[in-house]
């Protein structure tokens, strides 16, 4: 076993062990493609990809916003999206950092 699949193997048992300190979110984007001029509304399409997400509780007062940190198991192209929701929560995707492994955000909570 190489040491790639053994850091892999160690970050799913992780994700498993920490059980409720892992929660699902969503993660979703909505590209705009064009304007109806007839209806007088966009025309576009929304897409969306559930992910264990663990939600760390430090976070840093910028504003009116506050910014969290959000771990990720990496195998899913955050570039994508836009936004992350877990419990009811959107979080805006300002940054993000991909070792191969997990996939730590910087993400900012909606009001």
């Amino acid at each position: 076993m190489s040491l790639n699949s053994k850091v892999t193997a160690a970050v799913k048992k992780a994700f498993t062990s920490l059980g409720d300190l892992v929660d699902t979110g969503t993660l979703s984007s909505k590209a705009v493609s064009g304007y109806n001029f007839g209806t007088g509304s966009t025309v576009s399409t929304s897409s969306s990809q559930a992910v264990d997400v663990i939600i760390q509780s430090s976070k840093s007062r910028t504003g009116d916003a506050f910014i969290v940190s959000a771990i990720i198991k990496s195998g899913v192209n955050l570039s994508l999206y836009d936004t992350l929701t877990v419990n009811n929560d959107t979080y805006n995707i300002i940054d993000f950092d991909d070792n191969g492994f997990i996939i730590e955000a910087i993400v900012v909570k909606e009001k």
